[in-house]
């Protein structure tokens, strides 16, 4: 069993190497680089089942807007956490829920009715819900995020309804956490392919790519966001190099809970 496992990380990190998904060219996406844990926070609650250019990416410049702060940190500093002084907490996010209410944020503010996979609660209430239970485990800043354990702010998120496994791995992503992956319908479909196979699961498809990313001596993160760049527009179809894109789209999946997206 082991050695099948071993075979198939070695045949995705040979397609990797194959495709150079890694050259020279290769960055994180400047999502990955949060001025704020609220945008953190709202970009992984409304991201599931949603074109990110066209439907998330708006929702989270309509809020920075509106509240006049930064969506991302600067280029030349990005790999660095902003002094939390100058950070929009978690609490701060709540209060602007309590100030407004639930239907001012959804309609004046985000302008989005999106519901979380699986449910019929809206994904502006539920980053309202996020937002509390991860406070609730003192987390409010970039800084607590990156330092606490991964495990309970995953069990926290989780424990919402229509937020599951692929949110949480998201959120924790955009936190600075190398070593998380979300198995998205491209990253299976990229799996699926460097092994001949019809389709792997996602939680096949993370360890694989862990795996592989450890024997090609990168972050799973990078890995996984290297991937997901090479088929993003596609509808989890793949494609050759020449056709590699940059565009970030999320293509229709089940619900959250059983199949990040």
């Amino acid at each position: 069993m082991e050695n099948t496992k071993n075979h198939k990380i070695h045949r995705v990190a040979e397609r990797v190497r194959q495709l150079k998904l890694l050259d020279s060219e290769f960055e994180m996406g400047e999502e990955f680089y949060p001025a704020h844990l609220s945008v953190a926070l709202i970009d992984a609650v409304f991201t599931p089942r949603s074109h990110y250019e066209n439907h998330v990416l708006p929702v989270i410049r309509r809020y920075c807007e509106h509240f006049d702060i930064e969506r991302t940190r600067p280029e030349k500093n990005r790999e660095l956490l902003p002094p939390t002084h100058k950070q929009e907490t978690l609490k701060k996010l709540v209060s602007h829920y309590k100030t407004h209410g639930k239907k001012h944020m959804r309609e004046e503010i985000f302008r989005a009715g999106y519901r979380s996979p699986g449910t019929k609660t809206f994904k502006s209430d539920n980053v309202y819900r996020a937002a509390k239970e991860l406070l609730k485990i003192k987390i409010n800043n970039l800084q607590d995020a990156s330092s606490a354990q991964p495990g309970e702010i995953k069990e926290s998120l989780c424990s919402i309804k229509g937020i599951g496994a692929a949110t949480a791995h998201m959120f924790l992503m955009y936190c600075g956490r190398d070593d998380y992956v979300k198995g998205d319908v491209h990253v299976c479909a990229f799996v699926a392919e460097a092994l001949g196979t019809e389709k792997v699961g996602p939680r096949e498809a993370e360890q694989i790519v862990i795996g592989a990313a450890r024997e090609i001596d990168i972050t799973p993160r990078a890995l996984d966001y290297a991937m997901w760049k090479y088929g993003s527009n596609f509808s989890g179809r793949l494609v050759t190099p020449e056709h590699f894109v940059s565009n970030r789209t999320f293509c229709s999946a089940p619900a959250d809970s059983s199949r990040p997206l």
